[in-house]
């Protein structure tokens, strides 16, 4: 039998050297857009971020989701955004059904936007084992203009990660880190297609967003 101090070396080693196999990489967001209506015409200033459907068993999917995505808006784009606090305050006495694109004249009166973004959680994974770590993301995105109920910019994309190697995420259960990279996989996402997003053209006196 070996002495163990001649195993633990080559443990230790692979534990620190986890590497990335394969990485689900942005080649470009697959996305359907009436550029003449959000750019040419440049009708489109304020825009508010509903809460995001969640398709998916974990209960915080939705909400990683939407505050990824606003992030990402306010710092790449101009757009006005209506804080999500305020939105929520807005919307709270409206019944769920009401939070849909079919529902735009309502949700138009009671937000007072241009621009009503949805979002639709499609898949949320995070699977580990001692010798690998999988994790990914895929959200479908919608603008609506909030006067007519036209969908004028909708993508659904996806973002995932696997790692080989002896997992920390694993062996310590640690769910802060795992939350930690489904959140890094959401911002990877909306990081990407904000390239696919038109944007207003820059008007002094348009504020930018307050986060959160």
């Amino acid at each position: 039998m070996r002495p163990t101090w001649l195993i633990l070396p080559p443990l230790i080693l692979l534990a620190g050297c986890a590497a990335i196999s394969s990485e689900h990489l942005h080649d470009a967001v697959n996305f359907q857009s009436d550029h003449v209506a959000m750019a040419v015409r440049a009708q489109y200033r304020t825009v508010a971020v509903l809460p995001f459907f969640n398709e998916t068993q974990y209960a915080n999917a939705a909400r990683y989701a939407r505050r990824a995505f606003y992030g990402a808006l306010a710092s790449y784009k101009n757009y006005s955004l209506q804080p999500i606090a305020e939105t929520d305050a807005r919307i709270k006495d409206l019944p769920r059904k009401t939070l849909d694109p079919a529902e735009y004249h309502e949700l138009a009166r009671v937000l007072g936007t241009d621009l009503l973004v949805f979002g639709w959680v499609k898949r949320q994974l995070h699977s580990y084992g001692v010798f690998y770590g999988r994790n990914a993301v895929t959200v479908r995105i919608a603008f609506v203009d909030a006067r007519t109920g036209q969908i004028v910019w909708d993508a659904t994309d996806s973002r995932s990660r696997l790692l080989i190697g002896i997992s920390f995420l694993s062996i310590l259960n640690n769910e802060y880190r795992w939350a930690r990279e489904i959140v890094n996989r959401y911002d990877e996402l909306f990081r990407d297609m904000m390239t696919a997003i038109p944007d207003v053209a820059t008007i002094p006196q348009t504020q930018r967003a307050r986060l959160f």
